[in-house]
């Protein structure tokens, strides 16, 4: 959601919740891997051949952040998670397809790994952005969970890890 100009920014105690049990079991999981590190932004530089634009004031690369890190391995960029909240049907989220601007991420999306929570992304027919948002990823080759169960994050967790290492 865009906030008018000048409103603070701010999340949700649902969405914060969400990410830091995203990031928990991620990280769990994560510090099992030996050279595996995670990182919380990278630079525009690093990860875009191109990137003229992308400078803060100082002329230092800008830095995009995922919620639940940017994955290394071995000093090897090879994936990135993103934790989404939506407790209605309105807003897609979209800012999640950035991450297919990534040279890497798009020749293989299954390396973007996007879980979904709240009522916002629950299946159902009438309309709303979050279903065309979750097709989409889905088609793109995301990674993505809906709603999982701890246990359903878990089992889905270790196999992406598996499949980006």
């Amino acid at each position: 959601m865009t906030a008018p100009v000048g409103t603070d920014a701010f999340t949700t105690m649902q969405s914060k919740e969400a990410e830091d049990k995203h990031k928990r079991i991620l990280g769990e999981h994560l510090q099992l891997k030996r050279g595996v590190e995670v990182r919380e932004s990278v630079e525009i530089a690093e990860i875009a051949s191109r990137h003229r634009y992308s400078l803060n004031k100082k002329g230092k690369s800008q830095e995009w952040e995922a919620d639940g890190g940017w994955i290394y391995s071995n000093g090897e960029l090879v994936g990135v998670a993103e934790c989404k909240y939506q407790h209605s049907r309105q807003n897609a989220c979209e800012r999640a397809f950035r991450y297919l601007s990534v040279d890497k991420f798009r020749e293989q999306p299954h390396r973007i790994l996007l879980t979904c929570y709240g009522k916002g992304f629950q299946q159902q027919s009438g309309g709303g952005s979050t279903g065309p948002f979750i097709d989409m990823a889905t088609n793109s080759g995301m990674t993505v969970f809906e709603n999982p169960s701890d246990e359903e994050f878990k089992e889905g967790i270790e196999e992406w890890i598996r499949s980006i290492l």
